[in-house]
């Protein structure tokens, strides 16, 4: 794939009408390939749906980048396939896609070779497309073949149909179809397995042999699947509020996840004890992340310290989530910060800041023309104590 890399550098091949504007090679998945294979370019295709608003946001917002568009034409076949009609919806069944936007990737022989699933800003789209292109993010899935028409269960199928339509089967009827299933990495079964929760037998079987489907399927699906088993774990641990079934989930994700583990602990325990309301260790949980990550992602920060205001009265506690909030609200001064900011301060005891900031986050919320009405109640209740 290195080697790709620097071939399609050498490339001056440009299929843009004008700067920014992407042209989509939206052709049958055959022809696609021909052209890929010809022109020694790989394939990305955009998967959306006509009801996926964030893939609406990443057209306008990302795609109409002058840098992005530019890489795609010169070094891609870009395809827009919507996946719920025509192929599109093969696609999805034998790559897996339910989650949009997703972007999936193929070398010039037709060869699946990674796959990202969420709305991407343009610096990250741009650093994505750059990785795949060199080949320090791809993946050459050896049990993935090169047929679209997998003899799939009725039961598969209909978990991909249009919007409004989709069925999915009862955990019995996945059950019986694997028990029949003579190699449960063959890539039916084991798309039956990625798509489906399977109970504890086939779970366990997918953990023993996860090596075996890292090979065969990519680490971007079989890690899809590690969160998906561990995340109805960690479901089942916060509705019966069982600190040990927690703390299996913690030596899965030690044994399982290759992916920043430490950071998934971090999470999940973030979510397990906001879920059991065990808001000292939550916070303690907050602390670790704020100590590892910082302030990198400023809306999670936020969504932490809104917790801590809503369900903490200790004092000291709130001190430290306002602490963090000033430095959100310093690197971002957007209404949403600045109302937490001035709510944490307020619950703190501390009025007078808690008024400067209200101020402030009124003042925003006209700007941007949001709703500041809480604020301004909060504002009214800090003037009358003064």
């Amino acid at each position: 794939m290195k080697r790709l890399f620097f071939m399609l550098a050498a490339m001056t091949i440009t299929l843009l009408s004008s700067a920014g504007e992407v042209e989509y090679f939206n052709k049958s998945w055959s022809e696609i390939k021909a052209k890929a294979k010809n022109e020694s370019r790989m394939i990305m295709i955009d998967c959306y749906t006509d009801w996926c608003g964030w893939c609406k946001t990443m057209d306008k917002e990302t795609m109409t980048s002058a840098d992005i568009g530019k890489i795609l034409s010169e070094y891609f076949i870009p395809v827009k396939m919507d996946m719920e009609n025509g192929e599109g919806v093969k696609l999805a069944m034998k790559y897996h896609v339910s989650a949009f936007p997703s972007f999936l990737f193929f070398d010039p022989e037709g060869n699946y070779v990674y796959q990202v699933a969420g709305y991407q800003k343009p610096d990250e789209f741009k650093k994505l497309l750059k990785n795949v292109l060199s080949g320090s993010v791809t993946f050459r899935a050896t049990g993935i073949s090169n047929s679209l028409d997998e003899e799939y269960p009725d039961f598969y199928k209909n978990a991909f149909a249009g919007n409004g339509k989709r069925t999915f089967p009862k955990a019995e009827e996945v059950n019986n179809f694997l028990a029949t299933q003579n190699d449960l990495a063959s890539e039916v079964a084991w798309a039956v397995i990625a798509r489906f929760p399977v109970g504890e037998k086939y779970n366990n079987y997918f953990f023993e042999n996860i090596e075996v489907y890292r090979q065969s399927y990519g680490p971007v699906m079989v890690a899809d699947k590690v969160n998906a088993v561990l995340g109805g774990m960690l479901d089942d641990a916060i509705k019966t509020k069982n600190d040990a079934a927690f703390n299996k989930v913690l030596s899965l994700i030690d044994r399982y996840v290759k992916d920043d583990p430490s950071g998934a602990k971090i999470y999940t325990s973030l979510a397990y004890y906001k879920g059991i309301k065990n808001w000292q260790k939550y916070f303690d949980a907050a602390n670790m992340y704020i100590n590892v990550n910082a302030f990198t992602n400023t809306d999670f920060v936020n969504t932490i310290c809104w917790a801590l205001y809503e369900n903490v009265s200790d004092r000291q506690t709130l001190h430290t989530a306002s602490e963090w909030m000033k430095k959100v609200t310093e690197a971002d001064p957007k209404y949403a910060y600045l109302d937490t900011y001035a709510s944490l301060l307020y619950k703190a005891g501390r009025n007078n800041e808690a008024i400067e900031y209200a101020k402030l986050a009124i003042a925003a919320a006209k700007k941007d023309g949001t709703d500041a009405k809480s604020t301004e109640e909060l504002l009214k209740k800090l003037n009358s104590k003064k």
